[in-house]
C-alpha cells in the first residue's frame, strides 16, 4: 500500500491517471477487496484517517466535514420541512450524519451496493458518530435499479457516489435523472456529486445539461477541499424554489451553530462561478460518457484567456 518519497513512507493519490499528490504515511489501518472495489484505509499526517477505494481518495477524517457540510445543507436549507430523505451511495455515514441533524426527517433511507465500505468505515472511521440510527433504513442494492423500481415520495435525494466509471455509468443517465424527479415531493430537491470543476468540468457540464431540462430550477457550486487535488462541484435541482438562496433553517439549532463550514453566506457565495466556467457551461457541446473524465479541463477552460 504504502510507497516511499525522500525516506518518507507514503500513499499515492491518483485522483486522475497522470495527476497523482504524494501524502505521507503513519500506518495502514485496513486492507480488503470487496466485490465491488479495494477498500483501503490509512492514517495520514495531513489528513488523518483516510478512505480510499481503487487507490483514490474519497474522504479524509480532518476535511470531510466541508463535502458533507456542502452537499447536504445546500439542499436541506431550501425544502421546508423535509420529513423523509434518500441518499444513493454515502456509504461512509458522513451524509446521514448531517441529516440526523434534521428535527423535522423521520426517515433518512441510504441505498449503497457495497456492504463492506458500512462496515469498515463504521469500524475504522468517525463518520458514523451522531447518525439518528432509529430512523435510519440501510439498503444494500444497486443504486440505479432502486431508483427506477422504487414508489416511494422523499423530500430530499443525495447521489453521493462515485466518478463516472462504468460502475457508476447508469447513475448519470438522464433516465436516473428523470426518476429521481419522480419520487421527489413537490416542494423536493436532488444534489448529485459532479467532481472537480476545474479538471473535468465536463461532469458537471453533462449532468447540469440533463438536469436544466428536468427541473425547474438547478444550479452548479462548488468548494474547496484540501485532500482533494481541485475545487470539487456538486449539481443541484429543485422543484420549487431557485437553490442559491437558502430560505429555511430545518436543522436543531445546536447543530445548526455547532458546523464547521457551511453558513448561509457560504451557500450564496458557493453559486459564484469564475467567468470562463461560466461560459464553458454556455457553449454547445456533445459529450460522451466515455470522454466524462478527459483532463483538459484546465485546456478547455483558460487556454483562450
Amino acid at each position: 500500500m504504502g510507497s516511499y518519497f525522500d525516506g518518507y513512507k507514503c500513499i499515492i493519490n491518483e485522483e486522475f491517471k497522470g495527476l497523482s499528490y504524494i501524502v505521507e504515511l503513519k500506518n495502514e489501518i485496513y486492507n480488503k477487496v470487496s466485490k465491488y472495489q479495494k477498500i483501503e484505509i490509512v492514517d495520514t499526517v495531513p489528513f488523518g484517517k483516510v478512505l480510499i477505494t481503487d487507490g483514490i481518495v474519497m474522504i479524509s477524517e480532518l476535511d470531510e466535514v466541508i463535502y458533507h457540510e456542502m452537499m447536504v445543507h445546500v439542499p436541506g436549507s431550501i425544502v421546508p420541512n423535509p420529513k423523509k430523505a434518500l441518499v444513493i451511495g454515502g456509504g461512509d455515514g458522513g451524509v446521514v450524519r448531517e441529516l440526523s441533524k434534521y428535527g423535522t426527517l423521520q426517515k433518512i433511507r441510504l441505498v449503497e451496493i457495497d456492504p463492506e465500505i458500512v462496515e469498515a468505515t463504521q469500524k475504522y472511521m468517525n463518520t458514523w458518530e451522531g447518525v439518528n440510527f432509529d430512523i435510519l433504513e440501510m439498503v444494500f442494492e444497486d443504486g440505479f435499479k432502486f431508483v427506477l423500481e422504487d414508489n416511494d415520495t422523499y423530500d430530499i435525494i443525495f447521489a453521493d457516489i462515485s466518478a463516472p466509471i462504468d460502475i457508476a455509468k447508469d447513475i448519470y443517465s438522464e433516465k436516473f435523472f428523470k426518476n429521481v424527479y419522480r419520487l421527489l415531493s413537490d416542494n423536493g430537491a436532488f444534489v448529485i456529486q459532479s467532481e472537480s470543476v476545474f479538471l473535468t468540468p465536463k461532469v458537471p457540464k453533462h449532468i447540469w445539461n440533463i438536469m436544466k431540462n428536468i427541473f425547474p430550477f438547478s444550479g452548479i457550486y462548488y468548494v474547496i477541499i484540501p485532500s482533494y487535488i481541485s475545487p470539487w462541484s456538486f449539481v443541484i435541482g429543485s422543484k420549487h424554489t431557485d437553490p442559491k438562496y437558502p430560505k429555511y433553517t430545518n436543522m436543531i439549532s445546536e447543530y445548526y451553530e455547532k458546523l464547521k463550514f457551511y453558513t448561509k453566506e457560504v451557500h450564496i457565495a458557493s453559486f459564484a462561478l469564475p467567468n470562463a466556467i461560466v461560459k464553458y457551461l454556455q457553449q454547445e457541446e456533445e459529450i460522451e460518457f466515455e470522454n466524462l473524465l478527459d483532463k483538459s479541463g484546465l485546456s478547455i477552460l483558460f487556454k483562450n484567456v
